[in-house]
């Protein structure tokens, strides 16, 4: 038994985990989680899978839940800067020695039950070990509610060993990780779908028609009544009444203030007898348009859980608005300093919603420099078409990420080159560090600079930010 760990070492054990593997670990997973007393059952689950804005979501319903005095437990991913950040209570991070000592419980059991053929139990991986821990963390601490992102799709992620969570999320699905979940957004609506569970409401975006079909087809299915959350843009689909839906709600009338927005939140029920209608104003401490939809499903799934338990019913609405304007979700349109915006946008969707933000806030009076990195599992030739619309443009530094995933800065530069206009002047640095003076310059006073296509490029520059930050003369 090894007994000399801190926490660096447990975190560079992790990262020593494999990502992905082959072998079916479910049974296992639920082994090593009855080991530990089934901690992902003492506190009402709220479950959430889509492919953007899972997290904001998350973010959102958390906020709200707090503001209206509930012990909250929060675990999304991926982490920006340190691994603590994925897991919080009443949000804040983990502490560093309680994420080793449950590391070290955690380790302890499953070097040893690894060891045991009999034992049924395989290594868990990366995302499971973190799963586990924050499970763990939660119920040791007796979060009311713990608010969970899935990890990838959600049929058979490690957060889908829940058997009856007290409501789903789906956010807005579109392509990406299609090597695993599908080639069609069938497919991927198929696994994201794979979290609802009999008669547990659903919360869902309606933004793809091709996506809801197969999502509400499930619910039906699974008797699992839903809201449909539409943007502005799909308002005519509120009038498809699907088999199932007893709700359906429309985002209206977005005013964009800059550094803030709000809209109306229109939404039409028909309960059984009971058929009407009611909107409410939502403000947001962002810019992000997309973040409109986003609030809208956690809004909706909190109204949701007050209905249906005692102890949210007597939550007030007032409570909830504020929570919805006093979130803040790192990484996603971020004012990380003057002239600075981080955004993880890192597959088509997320980049078409930044271009969209950007040109609503700036609408092109403003000089625009871009630092772009991108994983190579993304469609990076996509993400270049999106981001080449952006209103005023004019500069554009290819960086890379850290790590094998990288994508090369010739393979980028070839992406953008078939869409970006003449007069934007393009240019390669590495690290990203040197990418963020560059670009700092380039801007200058009056510009804009805009670091996106990774998540991992937001983490790095905003730790870079933090250590400037600490140590100036760095």
């Amino acid at each position: 038994m090894k007994t000399d760990w801190d926490y660096r070492s447990c975190t560079e054990y992790i990262e020593g985990i494999v990502r992905f593997t082959k072998e079916k670990s479910a049974g296992s997973l639920k082994r090593i989680l009855r080991h530990f007393g089934d901690p992902q059952d003492r506190f009402a689950y709220i479950h959430v899978a889509g492919t953007n804005g899972k997290g904001s979501v998350c973010a959102y319903i958390d906020s709200m839940l707090r503001k209206g005095g509930v012990h909250t437990g929060l675990f999304t991913s991926p982490h920006l800067i340190e691994t603590t950040e994925r897991m919080k209570v009443d949000g804040k991070d983990i502490p560093r020695e309680e994420f080793t000592r449950i590391f070290c419980q955690l380790y302890d059991f499953v070097d040893q039950a690894v060891k045991d053929e009999r034992s049924g139990i395989i290594h868990p991986t990366y995302f499971e070990w973190l799963y586990i821990m924050a499970v763990i963390w939660f119920a040791e601490k007796k979060v009311s509610y713990g608010i969970m992102e899935t990890g990838l799709g959600g049929r058979l992620d490690a957060t889908n060993v829940i058997d009856h969570p007290a409501i789903c999320v789906i956010t807005s699905i579109s392509y990406d990780h299609m090597a695993i979940l599908g080639n069609t957004l069938s497919q991927i609506a198929f696994e994201k779908a794979g979290i609802i569970k009999e008669g547990v409401p659903l919360i869902c975006d309606g933004s793809e028609r091709e996506a809801l079909e197969v999502t509400a087809a499930r619910a039906e299915d699974l008797h699992s009544p839903f809201t449909v959350v539409f943007p502005a843009e799909c308002a005519e689909e509120t009038d498809t009444c699907y088999p199932g839906s007893t709700r359906t709600a429309v985002v209206k009338k977005i005013l964009n203030k800059g550094k803030n927005i709000d809209f109306y939140l229109k939404e039409m029920y028909h309960d059984r007898d009971n058929i009407g209608e009611e909107a409410v104003h939502i403000e947001l401490n962002t810019g992000a348009g997309y973040q409109a939809v986003n609030s809208s499903l956690a809004f909706l799934a909190v109204r949701e859980l007050m209905r249906r338990r005692k102890d949210l019913q007597g939550l007030d609405r007032e409570k909830l608005l504020e929570g919805l304007r006093d979130a803040h979700w790192p990484g996603r349109l971020d004012q990380a300093a003057d002239g600075l915006i981080v955004d993880g946008a890192h597959n088509v969707g997320g980049a078409r919603q930044l271009c969209a933000s950007l040109n609503s806030i700036y609408q092109g009076k403003k000089d625009i420099t871009l630092v772009f990195a991108v994983a190579s599992d993304k469609d990076h030739g996509g993400m270049a078409r999106e981001l080449s619309k952006i209103c005023g443009l004019k500069s554009l530094i290819i960086t890379q990420i850290e790590g094998s995933r990288r994508t090369s800065i010739e393979t980028v530069a070839h992406d953008f080159a078939g869409y970006l206009p003449q007069e934007v002047r393009v240019q390669a640095l590495y690290p990203a560090s040197r990418a963020l003076d560059a670009g700092r310059r380039q801007a200058g006073p009056d510009g804009l600079l805009v670091c996106a296509g990774s998540l991992y490029l937001a983490g790095s520059i905003l730790k870079d930010l933090r250590d400037q930050a600490e140590d100036p003369h760095r």
